[in-house]
């Protein structure tokens, strides 16, 4: 049996078909209808490379939708089979077929052959596996969050029921003369003390004020370093809400600056227009309009339509896109939710949630160059957080498309520290494809290593007046097996880059790759609730037997079991003691500006991920994109042996110039 999506009902296994309503489509896809052209991107991203069946032939055909066409009444090909006469799809169904057409003004769908066939004549075939939407993985993290205690008790359950094991039934563990102990395993664990976290010198948050490890709050103070908002700044409205509670919004969050010691003057802009009934062309007009106005402009706040609303996604990708790349407007934004932007909190429709105002304050600070917090290190690492240490810390992802995607593309995010707290980044953002006959086969790595490096040092050299001495590298996203061939390519294109800045350029270099994906667990011996923030497992009991290895639970779980993240110190000739590469990964937790906690892997990890994230949104998914120029090189059959490094092609993704190098833009 299989759970509805709302889970109230159960039903079988038999498919359900629901056959669209001609003149449902034809009202949504009414040119007149305002939001025409929505509706039409809407059609156009989730049709994309269906699979359908053709009801015009005795044999029924299956075809792949490429795009959409113009309506059958316009939409013309030529009729080979008539003496190459050029006819519309109309003309054609109502002489070749006898048909009259009901809904001849509705797009035509193009298929991979180049074909044309009507909407109304099609059925689409069972739908392949996708990436779920937001509201499916809530529902999955919903039921699947389990406390720590039942979370144990399942385990246990499976463990004692003898239906369930059948080792004894298994020939391998037979043919080896294997004995398997099902029981969970008691291993010491160390609890790493919390880092000092500064925002000014009467407010100083320590272990002893904080009710749950981890967490903490900021209400009551200034940032460390507060920033002002620009003198000339814009307020632009994308959602239906009116301009009076956008300025009601404006105020309140002026307020909230204010306690925080950040001057919120007055927006010199206010732009309005409704994204639900006008096209991303028209947004597009306004805002350069806009910019070309007010050419001093450094920082929008956009208001964006609700996020129940498809047009939500699509304008915030559209938006990131022309303000943050190469040839768009170049300016640092800051997106509100539609309800955020609203009064009203739950059993309260005439308060501000002034715990949202504040976390959209965390991001607008960092995003102007202000600062959060800083912290004070244990005396262990002390070194690294101090004024002048000359450390880089570089966190690598490199993200691949969801399943079920025909995109071959994945986006490479590098980020490295430009200060010593570390708070503001550097960045470069690549993409990288092969051809789909390698996807899969072998191991992908950071092509571009050696470039990306390159440019990061020469950042960091350009701001502060010297090079980095040391530099400890986070990679994120490589699995056990691919340590050998990943690693190694990696780490001699870091070097190269040293090398081509300066031949006796040398700096000290950890390469730490980050896990999440594992099943280990791990339980107090007490079970009420999760370990804590801070808890540090090494024992040789659960580690690798050649790498160094441990596992940190660096954040606080409030819901469900905490998960520790698995890290591996593939090379270090920092000479790192065990203590301090735990330690200083445990306080590279606390530097997260976007929340008030610590994060269960470090910021430039969070970070880059963040930012493979807001590449993957750049980089299109459909033919028309900007990856066309990329070439997957010539089809390769999966059976012949191939050079799989000549075989990535990789393209930086080029930034706006106008955004300050070391702007944390994406968080």
């Amino acid at each position: 049996m299989s759970h509805s999506p709302s889970g109230k009902r159960t039903y079988g296994p038999q498919p359900v078909t629901f056959k669209a309503d001609g003149e449902d489509v034809l009202r949504l896809l009414d040119i007149s209808n305002p939001a025409y052209q929505h509706e039409l991107d809407f059609l156009v991203k989730y049709c994309k490379h269906l699979r359908v069946r053709s009801q015009d032939a005795s044999k029924p055909i299956i075809y792949e939708i490429q795009k959409l066409g113009l309506p059958a009444s316009q939409q013309e090909f030529t009729w080979k089979s008539n003496k190459n006469r050029v006819i519309t799809v109309q003309n054609y169904y109502r002489e070749h077929y006898d048909l009259e057409l009901k809904f001849p003004s509705l797009p035509t769908l193009q298929m991979r052959n180049g074909s044309y066939l009507p909407m109304e004549l099609v059925d689409v075939e069972p739908v392949r596996m996708k990436k779920i939407t937001e509201e499916q993985r809530a529902l999955v993290c919903r039921s699947s969050t389990m406390k720590p205690k039942l979370y144990y008790e399942s385990i246990e359950k499976i463990r004692k029921d003898p239906k369930q094991q059948r080792f004894e039934q298994d020939p391998f563990v037979a043919a080896w003369n294997l004995n398997i102990d099902a029981r969970m395993i008691e291993l010491p664990a160390r609890v790493l003390p919390m880092p000092e976290i500064v925002y000014t010198d009467q407010y100083r948050v320590t272990s002893k004020g904080v009710r749950d490890v981890g967490v903490w709050e900021h209400k009551s103070t200034k940032f460390y370093k507060p920033a002002d908002f620009p003198s000339v700044w814009g307020l632009i409205n994308l959602s239906s809400i009116n301009k009076q509670e956008c300025i009601n919004f404006y105020k309140e969050l002026s307020f909230v600056a204010e306690d925080k010691g950040m001057q919120c003057c007055i927006p010199d802009i206010y732009e309005e227009i409704d994204a639900v009934k006008n096209g991303m062309a028209q947004i597009e007009d306004m805002l350069r309009y806009t910019i070309s106005k007010h050419g001093n402009c450094k920082f929008f706040i956009v208001i964006l339509p609700p996020k129940t609303h498809h047009t939500n996604k699509e304008t915030y990708k559209n938006v990131k896109k022309l303000c943050e790349l190469e040839f768009g407007i170049g300016i640092v934004t800051q997106m509100i939710e539609h309800k955020n932007a609203r009064i009203g909190i739950k059993g309260n429709p005439n308060k501000w949630d002034g715990a949202k105002l504040s976390n959209i304050l965390l991001k607008i600070n960092t995003k102007l160059n202000g600062t959060n917090s800083i912290l004070t290190a244990n005396s262990t690492i002390d070194r690294f957080f101090s004024r002048g240490h000359r450390i880089m810390y570089v966190g690598a992802d490199l993200s691949h498309p969801p399943p079920g995607t025909a995109s071959q593309i994945s986006t490479v995010a590098v980020v490295a520290s430009a200060d010593d707290i570390p708070n503001r980044y550097f960045k470069e953002v690549y993409q990288q494809q092969r051809p789909s006959q390698l996807r899969g086969q072998s191991r992908e790595y950071i092509v571009d290593m050696k470039q990306i490096m390159k440019s990061l040092i020469s950042q960091y050299e350009q701001l502060r007046g010297f090079p980095p001495t040391a530099i400890v590298f986070f990679r994120d996203g490589i699995s056990e097996g691919e340590f050998d061939s990943v690693f190694e390519k990696e780490l001699t294109s870091i070097r190269e880059a040293c090398v081509a800045l300066s031949p006796c350029y040398r700096p000290y270099l950890t390469y730490i790759v980050v896990s999440k994906r594992h099943h280990t667990r791990f339980f107090p011996t007490t079970l009420e609730k999760n370990v804590l923030a801070g808890t540090v497992v090494d024992s040789h009991d659960v580690t690798h037997a050649i790498h160094y290895d441990f596992y940190l639970n660096s954040h606080h779980g409030a819901l469900g079991t905490s998960r520790p993240t698995h890290y591996y110190v593939l090379y270090d000739d920092n000479n790192l003691k065990p203590n301090e590469v735990q330690m200083l990964t445990y306080a590279l937790c606390y530097t997260y500006s976007r929340c008030t906690r610590s994060v269960s892997i470090p910021a430039p990890v969070k970070y880059a991920d963040l930012l493979a994230t807001r590449a993957a949104l750049y980089v299109k998914s459909d033919d028309q994109s900007d990856t066309e120029s990329i070439s997957s090189g010539p089809r390769i059959p999966t059976n012949e042996e191939v050079d799989i490094n000549n075989s990535i092609k990789s393209e930086r993704i080029v930034l706006n110039q106008k955004l300050p190098p070391d702007c944390p833009f994406f968080l």
